[in-house]
């Protein structure tokens, strides 16, 4: 997937990506001061070493434009295996909370689910962990459209931490995605009044569009613009930008 090994630095601070085939696929400049960081990165992700927290930051902030999709991946990865590693260690829940949230975010739900398929939540005694388990769980089974099992766990999820806005903010997107969006929208604006903020809710809303067929994207369009015009006028755009893209 991601590996320095398949990147040619040039002098000028250009880096070409390559294909493990060695086709060229694309390329962009490293600005000269960022230049020694970005390396570091690379080359300390490359051997699979775990990125720092004052890396993450740097990467989200002033470096946003070198945190590519593919090093996304690799750093989700490597912390996932890690906390899987701990989990292994120690047997402690909550290290695979972690690395479930982890594996969700590079594509490999599959093994979040066998891990968390593990646990038995009826010895976990403290519903906070319960909920949790429960929580990421129903996220996992999300991803794999298994919507009845995300909606049953995100419903046991709730019912043990009320005050929690995570259930909800998990329900809401199940409900969206399978087109209940009045419930959908109820339970994010729940979410919200427990402490999630309305970015978060509406990058959310915005993922589930982009990853939406054209039904549901029409669907989706038809629903928060009735909602919110203004708030969900990004929805307006898509629509004329694929317009135009089909003229």
């Amino acid at each position: 997937m991601f590996g320095i090994t398949r990147e040619k630095i040039l002098e000028d601070g250009k880096i070409g990506d390559f294909e493990p085939t060695g086709r060229k696929r694309k390329s962009y400049f490293i600005e000269e001061d960022c230049f020694p960081k970005v390396m570091d990165i690379l080359r300390r992700v490359d051997r699979g070493t775990r990125l720092s927290e004052k890396d993450i930051v740097w990467l989200s902030t002033k470096g946003k434009e070198y945190y590519t999709i593919e090093l996304r991946e690799e750093y989700h990865r490597i912390e996932a295996e890690f906390y899987a590693c701990e989990f292994k260690k120690s047997k402690d829940p909550w290290s695979a909370v972690n690395a479930s949230s982890h594996y969700r975010k590079c594509g490999r739900a599959k093994i979040a689910d066998s891990m968390l398929t593990a646990i038995a939540l009826s010895k976990l005694k403290n519903s906070r962990l319960k909920s949790a388990v429960c929580t990421t769980h129903g996220g996992v089974r999300r991803d794999l459209r298994e919507y009845d099992d995300a909606l049953r766990l995100g419903d046991q999820a709730h019912r043990l931490t009320p005050k929690d806005f995570r259930p909800c903010t998990l329900l809401g997107a199940v409900n969206i995605e399978i087109g209940n969006y009045d419930l959908g929208q109820a339970w994010y604006k729940k979410a919200v009044e427990l402490g999630a903020s309305e970015k978060s809710v509406d990058d959310d809303l915005r993922s589930i569009f982009m990853r939406a067929d054209k039904i549901k994207q029409e669907e989706m369009r038809n629903h928060l613009l009735r909602i919110d015009p203004v708030r969900y006028s990004w929805v307006r755009r898509k629509a004329d930008k694929n317009r135009k893209n089909n003229q």
